[in-house]
């Protein structure tokens, strides 16, 4: 009976969008619209509007907290019968997550480290001249290379022409620049290296290399003085070296102060991580590595390389992704559910006051032209303003437990 009435329903709607000769659009008769569209239309029109319709209407007649899409397998079409198979809230123990305590570490900047930085600028400001002896620590080369498997053949992407290597700053495979010392303008030179057993290109991991290299130049590092001159130039304006070191020593106490709290605050959240008792269903672990494999697949786009290429050059298949990500997206879930039952238990929340607050200050890094839109963007139920709710609640559980 339930679905005769959707059918109608779903024969009215879909007459709306097709024309029938002889009547107004809404009025043909179902028998007579069958007719005029492709078998199985008026039907599927109906299970795709009665479906969520009903299914939102068991879900509150059996009182479920869904935290998951619905699995839905349909059964018959008429009448209307499917299953749709859910992750419900499971029962979450967390208890002396009080307790943890995160010793922090000393952010205090030592000279060297000041002088360091400084070390830093002048080599960005650095010129290189040409010279007609060895190379050794600190010059610049400009070298061809490529690799070689042991059996000789080459290897793809182990090749590089004109390319310029500062020895000293390991930029290539460990060893590959040692190598180098010693070597003149027009050496060639042959070699082989181990590349790490942790290199991130899957192929290369523990294999032996052997480069033929060609060295087209070598170059000697010059460094400015740090004179007033030179001041002037890297700080726009004429100061004395002292008021330098004061600026960086207070940029570095700045970050190592954030890197600091950083690190406290993932520390903290690991042991929560470790202390919670949860069963997770397994929809909503699936769910998560879509979703890990989904953000993967962004990154790689941005660097102009496609899944299927990845998955070619790491000889992996989508399988043995979702298996190595498994471990953290359990870890992800399990420290979600902790979250939430510690802002529930410790009545940590959003206020309205602590909303305002917080979006005035994100309206206020936008032109007035945009306002509206970040308004919308920011609306009731949305992601951004979820994800703005949780940044507060989170921001109170660190303060909470995080003190000094």
């Amino acid at each position: 009976e339930e679905t005769t009435k959707q059918l109608e329903k779903a024969a009215k709607e879909v007459s709306q969008m097709v024309k029938v000769p002889g009547f107004r659009p809404g009025q043909a008769p179902m028998e007579i619209l069958k007719k005029h569209v492709r078998d199985g239309a008026i039907e599927g029109h109906m299970i795709d509007t009665a479906l969520p319709e009903t299914y939102t209407k068991a879900v509150k007649q059996e009182n479920l907290e869904v935290i998951s899409r619905p699995h839905v397998k349909i059964l018959t079409d008429v009448p209307l019968k499917y299953e749709a198979i859910v992750a419900i809230y499971p029962e979450v123990k967390i208890s002396g997550y009080d307790k943890v305590k995160i010793k922090p570490q000393d952010t205090k900047v030592e000279d060297k480290e000041v002088d360091e930085v400084l070390e830093d600028v002048r080599k960005r400001h650095a010129v290189y001249n040409k010279v007609d002896r060895p190379a050794r620590h600190k010059d610049r080369l400009t070298i061809d290379f490529e690799g070689f498997d042991s059996g000789g053949a080459p290897l793809e992407n182990t090749q590089s022409k004109g390319h310029p290597v500062i020895l000293g700053e390991n930029t290539l495979v460990p060893g590959f620049e040692d190598n180098l010392i010693g070597t003149k303008k027009g050496d060639e030179k042959e070699f082989t290296v181990t590349f790490p057993k942790d290199y991130f290109h899957e192929p290369f991991k523990g294999k032996k290399v052997t480069f033929k290299v060609a060295v087209h130049e070598v170059e000697e590092m010059q460094m400015p003085e740090m004179d007033a001159e030179f001041i002037k130039k890297i700080a726009g304006e004429e100061k004395p070296l002292e008021e330098v070191k004061t600026t960086i020593r207070k940029n570095l106490e700045e970050e190592k102060i954030h890197a600091e709290k950083v690190r406290r605050e993932n520390r903290f959240l690991d042991k929560l991580a470790d202390m919670v008792k949860v069963e997770i269903p397994d929809i909503l672990v699936e769910e998560e590595i879509d979703g890990m494999l989904e953000e993967m697949q962004n990154g790689l786009s941005e660097r102009g390389i496609s899944m299927n290429q990845y998955l070619e050059n790491t000889k992996k298949t989508i399988e043995d992704l979702r298996k190595q990500r498994r471990p953290e997206a359990e870890k992800r879930l399990k420290l979600r559910f902790a979250l939430h039952q510690i802002f529930k238990q410790d009545k940590i929340e959003a206020t309205e006051e602590d909303m305002k607050k917080e979006f005035d200050h994100i309206m206020a890094l936008y032109p007035e032209g945009e306002k509206e839109k970040v308004e919308k963007e920011y609306k009731e139920g949305s992601y951004l303003r979820r994800r703005l709710e949780n940044k507060i609640c989170m921001e109170k559980l660190f303060a909470m437990h995080l003190s000094e």
